[in-house]
C-alpha cells in the first residue's frame, strides 16, 4: 500500500519541482499504478510526487528509482527491498522493517535516516555525515567508528555492539538496551546520553 500526507497548509502535490527541470525523472509504470491505486494521485514524474510519500507491505520489488527527489519518504515493511541506491537524494528517509535492505553507502546525504528493524544492515561506515540516524533493532550491526561527527544519533536494541568510543562528537546519543556495552568512558563530552 502506499499513502500520500497531504501537507497542512496546502495540497499533497508540489506546485513547483522539488529540482530542475532536467533532474525530472519518469515514474516507471509499475509504480506509477500503485500511487495512483492508493492514494489517487496519478504522478507521470518525480515532479508531481507529494513532498511526502509513505509506502508500506509491498509484497513484490518496486523500482524506486524515480523517489529519490520525495522531501520525505517512508518504508514500511517492504520486505523484499533489496536496492535503495536511488534514495540518496530524500531529505528525511524511514525503512522499518525492511529487512532485505543490505546496502546503505548511497544514503550518506541523507539528513535523517531512520534504519528500524532492518537486520540485514551491517556496514554504515558510509553515514557519517547524516544528521539525524536512528539504527534501532539493526541486529547485524558491530561497527559504529565512522558515525562519530553524527549530531543525534539513536543506536538502540543493537546487541552486537561492544565498542562506541569513537562516538564522542555526538551531541545526542541514545545506546538504551545495548546490553554488551560496558565501557563508556570516551563518551563524557556528549551532551544528552541514554543508557538505559
Amino acid at each position: 500500500y502506499i499513502m500520500a500526507s497531504t501537507p497542512t497548509t496546502g495540497s499533497a502535490l508540489r506546485t513547483t519541482p522539488a529540482k530542475s527541470t532536467a533532474s525530472v525523472v519518469p515514474i516507471p509504470p509499475e509504480t506509477r499504478a500503485i500511487i495512483k491505486d492508493m492514494t489517487g494521485l496519478d504522478c507521470a514524474t518525480s515532479a508531481d510526487l507529494p513532498a511526502e510519500l509513505i509506502l508500506f507491505q509491498l509484497l513484490d520489488p518496486v523500482d524506486l528509482s524515480a523517489l529519490g527527489s520525495v522531501r520525505t519518504l517512508k518504508l514500511r515493511q517492504c520486505f523484499r527491498l533489496t536496492d535503495v541506491s536511488a534514495l540518496g537524494g530524500v531529505n528525511e528517509l524511514w525503512l522499518t522493517y525492511c529487512s532485505q535492505v543490505r546496502d546503505v553507502s548511497a544514503l550518506g546525504t541523507v539528513s535523517v535516516l531512520k534504519l528500524q528493524w532492518c537486520a540485514g544492515i551491517t556496514d554504515v561506515s558510509a553515514l557519517g555525515q547524516v544528521e539525524d540516524l536512528t539504527l534501532t533493532g539493526c541486529t547485524g550491526i558491530t561497527d559504529v567508528s565512522a558515525l562519530g561527527t553524527v549530531k543525534k544519533l539513536a543506536l538502540t536494541q543493537c546487541p552486537a555492539l561492544v565498542d562506541v568510543s569513537a562516538l564522542g562528537g555526538v551531541e545526542t546519543l541514545d545506546l538504551s538496551r545495548c546490553l554488551r556495552i560496558t565501557d563508556v568512558s570516551a563518551l563524557g563530552t556528549v551532551r544528552t546520553l541514554n543508557l538505559r
